[in-house]
């Protein structure tokens, strides 16, 4: 086979265009320093590299939905703990009324205390977090789902549960509902509380004594239920961090390059390119006079 100048010229060019490329992926390498930038690059560390980031991508997701059940079991916590307090004075306020020392003006007074206490109650109860009523169910739009209107404290919420998924399979409940407050009994016992209270009978008010001590601790058990979520959700949160990590270390395996290896091998090729188009250079200069000497 006849070698031509043409042909000779193409194979050069070739070589230099390969060259060429080779400084461009290794330039790119340096860069991102990623080994992988695409699938071409190594389809069985690229498909590899796409799960972990996948999987990566599905830990955020969870990490966000935790922040934000957490700041909802916060809030909850903050606000049960008030109202919690709340009772817990009421029932000072019992025991101060159950005196028979005490004056019927007294008790009067200590009514009108506890009449304050049921409306601060609410107060408490419709409590927003970012806008949304925290106790109304799911129906957070519901600002005002508890009332008073003197007489019984209303809830007009529903008993809808919220929910995070947290990890793979895993949800957790961040709200306590209103009805799950007015079902602890103590509106009931606060408004009997004030009725004794305001019609002088001593010895109805310390037997209400033990139904506001009841209401307290049915209080407490909804807020160890609002701590046990928030303990799923700081273990949980745990967990997927140092899932996270060995995850972000199997990506780094599989897709990063070694940077101080790539620059030794750019400047290789560097050097390479640039002996190639030197030759590359003289090679094209030669015409048919060079022949006819």
């Amino acid at each position: 086979m006849r070698i031509t100048q043409s042909i000779m010229s193409r194979n050069l060019i070739q070589n230099l265009n390969l060259n060429r490329e080779t400084m461009t992926t290794l330039q790119e390498r340096s860069a991102t320093g990623k080994e992988i930038n695409k699938s071409s690059d190594d389809p069985v560390k690229f498909s590899r590299a796409s799960r972990y980031r996948k999987t990566v991508s599905q830990y955020d997701q969870y990490f966000r939905n935790i922040n934000n059940g957490l700041g909802w079991v916060d809030n909850n916590a903050i606000v049960m703990n008030e109202f919690h307090s709340l009772v817990v004075d009421a029932r000072s306020v019992a025991i101060q009324g159950s005196d028979a020392s005490q004056s019927s003006e007294t008790r009067l007074v200590l009514s009108d205390r506890i009449d304050g206490m049921i409306e601060q109650s609410v107060a408490i109860l419709n409590s927003t977090y970012l806008g949304k009523s925290i106790f109304s169910g799911t129906d957070t739009q519901n600002l005002s789902p508890f009332e008073y209107d003197g007489s019984t404290v209303s809830y007009s919420g529903n008993e809808g549960k919220m929910n995070r998924r947290i990890s793979e399979g895993m949800d957790v409940e961040i709200n306590v509902t209103g009805g799950e407050i007015a079902g602890s009994g103590v509106f009931d016992a606060l408004v009997d509380l004030r009725d004794a209270l305001a019609a002088d009978d001593p010895a109805l008010v310390a037997t209400l004594m033990d139904d506001l001590e009841d209401s307290a601790n049915n209080v407490m058990g909804l807020e160890a239920q609002n701590g046990l979520s928030r303990h799923h959700m700081q273990m949980t949160q745990e967990r997927l961090e140092t899932a996270k990590t060995n995850i972000m270390s199997f990506l780094s395996e599989a897709e990063d390059a070694d940077l101080a290896e790539t620059i030794m091998q750019y400047n290789g090729a560097e050097m390479a390119y640039e002996a190639a188009l030197q030759i590359t250079t003289k090679a094209l200069k030669l015409n048919i006079m060079d022949f006819v000497r």
